[in-house]
């Protein structure tokens, strides 16, 4: 007779922005009979504002969908839609969703004790846990890395393996501990490259493979299976910084793209209600129309991003 399911309490930490909420999305309604806590942080690189491409990233990532499409939803409160925005993820699930700036500060460190968490998994979250939080959660605290460990270690894995040729960008489950993605392996899922789909369109995808492979850790843990883990060979790592104009360049010798409008409204669409005006209203309002749809080139988007003098904040570089 096999041992009945154990509720488990979950912190998820994720980033307020859009891969995030579709993180968020694809989470919460495989935790139900959980008890959940997310917490989302807003960290920003100022070093993205000095490169075209990166600030065309964050805009697309962040500040379209959580400055202009997210509040129009939830103004009308579009809970219709197939995909909730964070106050709509609260409303659907009964979550509470929070931003924190300093996850290992006093008042992080305090949140979590007080939540008593069996387990904290982190997905994009971009901010580094030290040991007097990630040893908090009783069976451990855990990364969604989007790139195949140890090979592609640091920020903007998926660039770097569609840069490098590769035919599936990996996903890493890994056991958080005192450095950067060196934690011992869980296990890796992959998702195969489509050249013609965008670089945006692999990030926004990346994490799935990840996710499935923390729910198989999940379900083993509520049936009292401690999963097994890998270390990883440090010989084999290369740490990766967030990339500057020649690798761009080269990206799109490759004929590869950072983005496609039509990519990005079909993953757009599932956050707007059945009527679809929302998302036509931002269309019609220049804020997809002018910056994305209309743009002649990827330079015209991103230069028209660091015009608008955006603060940065993607971690697909995460």
């Amino acid at each position: 007779m096999s041992k009945e399911a154990m509720p488990l309490r979950v912190v998820i930490c994720t980033k307020r922005d859009l891969a995030g909420a579709l993180i968020l999305n694809q989470m919460l309604p495989r935790l139900a009979g959980d008890t959940v806590m997310v917490l989302l942080s807003d960290k920003t690189r100022a070093v993205e504002n000095a490169v075209p491409e990166l600030a065309e990233m964050k805009f697309l990532e962040r500040d379209l969908p959580i400055d202009t499409l997210f509040p129009l939803i939830d103004r009308d409160h579009g809970d219709d839609a197939a995909l909730a925005t964070f106050a709509g993820l609260a409303r659907r699930y009964g979550v509470t969703i929070q931003v924190v700036e300093d996850i290992n500060g006093a008042e992080g460190e305090s949140l979590l004790r007080g939540f008593s968490p069996d387990v904290l998994l982190s997905a994009r979250f971009s901010l580094i846990f030290r040991r007097n939080v990630f040893d908090i959660p009783r069976f451990g605290t855990y990364n969604v890395h989007p790139g195949a460990l140890p090979r592609y270690a640091g920020l903007f894995a998926p660039f770097r393996c569609m840069l490098d040729g590769g035919d599936a960008i990996g996903c890493t489950l890994h056991r958080v501990d005192d450095g950067i993605d060196t934690g011992p392996v869980v296990g890796i899922g992959w998702l195969p490259v489509k050249p013609e789909r965008s670089l945006l369109w692999h990030v926004l995808n990346t994490y799935q493979a990840g996710l499935d492979l923390f729910f198989t850790m999940l379900n083993g843990l509520r049936h009292g299976v401690v999963p097994r883990h890998l270390e990883q060979d440090r010989s084999q790592r290369v740490y990766g910084s967030l990339p500057g104009r020649e690798a761009f360049d080269a990206f799109r010798a490759k004929g590869l793209r950072l983005f496609d409008p039509q990519d990005y409204k079909e993953i757009l669409r599932g956050f707007v209600p059945t009527d679809g005006t929302v998302l036509e209203h931002v269309i019609a309002g220049a804020a997809l129309e002018h910056d994305i749809a209309g743009a002649a080139s990827e330079h015209d988007i991103a230069g028209a991003a660091v015009e608008k003098g955006e603060a940065s904040c993607c971690c697909a570089h995460a």
